[in-house]
């Protein structure tokens, strides 16, 4: 790896500007939601019984989720992990609604900030650190659930810290730390959403690599298998504790996965596979843009032929960190425009912290051959240029924002109804 870049005085006034900006933003209109969605309901009654009864009330909960097959299409007893976080928030303040849920969304959409930066910081450059920063602090979809009492900016927040220790890991595989940090993070994944084996199966996979071509080693492979294992196991014996036995426990994960979609998502999150690309655009044209071209990027900056060319301008410390970025990126993506009724915002949530890295990889590789002077235009005006794209696309994705969730009253983050509010 290479040596750590110095950061300038002048990128730290820049950081707290998008730091306090990204804040401001989730903080506009967390009290001015007037209903909450089904899933919100569900999870905030959950909580509620936890708080007032405690952990044994989970035995009447699971069991009324087995024996009504009509509530299966909603939330599971098994997703306990932003379900407890809000039940300390209801037992320390009294309140028993929608905001005690929601306090924790806005609470780690805030902590993604810090850590897209921190990953930039530690594994690309301070450049690409603070624009990423800068897309996912007036993301659409960030903004929009971190008003939410839904437990996906947790879960969000778990599968960037789950690519962040992979990358940890990929670049010090002897350090035991990172895979007790990476292993106990993949845990309270699987406790917090289903789509968890999603982002710890892509990690594992991408370590898998590490340990086999990189490291040369079947042991530590098996090592990190026997780990991912263990993960799950703890996430079953959790299950197998709050259930009060194992079948009860088992029978609600079954009903959870293979339920399938309500009308509902029939009906507002399908379509054809492009409609997701389509609405990724719509909701932030730059980030799109540049995200697409950061993939670019990080695939030829990868190719030997192409490495000296293209890595020398994005001064990466390890190329190999926008491999596991496209991995985690694509991934969720292509999951939530192939598979069917599953085109919604929150769906993609773990990969939008690496989306934006993306992003500003290839915003800032394409600032970098831009800097040379062009027809009279120094490097201080290409720089003036690219604050004056960043700063409108911000501004428009907010706008966006405000104008489609937050004045329609929009429940849910859905293909269909973004678009018919955007009339596009």
């Amino acid at each position: 790896m290479a040596q750590r870049n110095s950061v300038p005085s002048l990128w730290w006034l820049a950081f707290f500007a998008i730091l306090a900006a990204g804040i401001w933003c989730r903080c506009q209109h967390m009290t001015d939601v007037g209903t909450r969605s089904p899933d919100e309901r569900t999870y905030t009654a959950y909580a509620a019984s936890l708080a007032d009864d405690g952990l044994g009330v989970y035995r009447e909960l699971f069991a009324n989720y087995n024996d009504h097959p009509a509530i299966w299409i909603y939330p599971a007893p098994t997703r306990f992990g932003h379900v407890a976080l809000a039940s300390v928030v209801m037992t320390a303040t009294g309140v028993r609604d929608g905001r005690a849920g929601a306090a924790f969304s806005w609470f780690f959409s805030v902590l993604s900030l810090f850590l897209v930066v921190w990953i930039g910081l530690r594994f690309f450059n301070p450049w690409i650190a603070l624009l990423a920063a800068a897309f996912l602090a007036f993301s659409f979809g960030e903004l929009g659930m971190a008003r939410r009492a839904w437990q996906d900016s947790t879960f969000g927040f778990c599968g960037l810290l789950l690519v962040y220790l992979t990358c940890e890991i990929t670049a010090a595989p002897a350090r035991k730390i990172w895979y007790a940090a990476f292993f106990a993070t993949g845990t309270f994944a699987f406790l917090t959403k289903e789509t968890s084996v999603l982002a710890f199966g892509f990690c594992g996979l991408w370590l898998a690599g590490v340990m086999l071509f990189q490291e040369r080693s079947w042991k530590m492979c098996a090592g990190l298998v026997a780990g991912g294992a263990g993960s799950l196991l703890l996430a079953f014996l959790v299950w197998f504790s709050l259930a009060g036995n194992a079948a009860v426990a088992l029978a609600a994960v079954d009903h959870s996965t293979r339920s399938g979609a309500g009308d509902w998502a029939k009906l507002y999150c399908s379509g054809p596979w492009y409609q997701f690309f389509y609405l990724l655009w719509i909701v932030g044209p730059l980030t799109a843009a540049m995200a697409a071209v950061g993939a670019l990027t990080g695939i030829f900056a990868n190719l030997p032929r192409f490495r000296k060319y293209i890595g020398q301008p994005l001064a990466l410390r390890d190329v190999r960190v926008i491999g596991m970025a496209l991995l985690m990126t694509g991934g969720f993506i292509g999951f939530a425009a192939f598979v069917p009724h599953l085109q919604y915002l929150r769906i993609v949530s773990p990969a939008d912290g690496t989306y934006c890295l993306l992003a500003a990889t290839g915003f800032w590789y394409l600032l970098s051959l831009a800097r040379r002077p062009l027809h009279g235009i120094g490097r201080q005006g290409v720089t003036a240029i690219a604050i004056a794209i960043l700063a409108l696309a911000g501004l428009g994705d907010y706008r966006a924002f405000e104008n489609v969730v937050v004045r329609s009253g929009m429940e849910e983050l859905a293909v269909s109804g973004i678009r018919s509010v955007m009339g596009r």
